[in-house]
């Protein structure tokens, strides 16, 4: 199921070590995904690796801090 967006509460939700993949609707939203992680990484919230699949529109995030 696509979503419009990654929240920050969704990724705030996450354990350390869980991994989950985020189908999105336009792939612009890939980058914006990306660019939230950072940010609150930045912010001292967690720490996200980020994996982004451009031919599914997808984008898988593990948490690791």
């Amino acid at each position: 199921m696509a979503q419009e967006k990654v929240t920050r509460q969704e990724l705030r939700d996450m354990h350390i070590g869980q991994t989950r993949i985020f189908t999105l609707m336009e792939e612009k939203k890939i980058s914006s995904a990306r660019v939230t992680a950072q940010q609150m990484k930045n912010e001292k919230e967690g720490e996200w690796l980020v994996k982004p699949d451009y031919d599914a529109c997808a984008v898988s995030i593990t948490r690791i801090k």
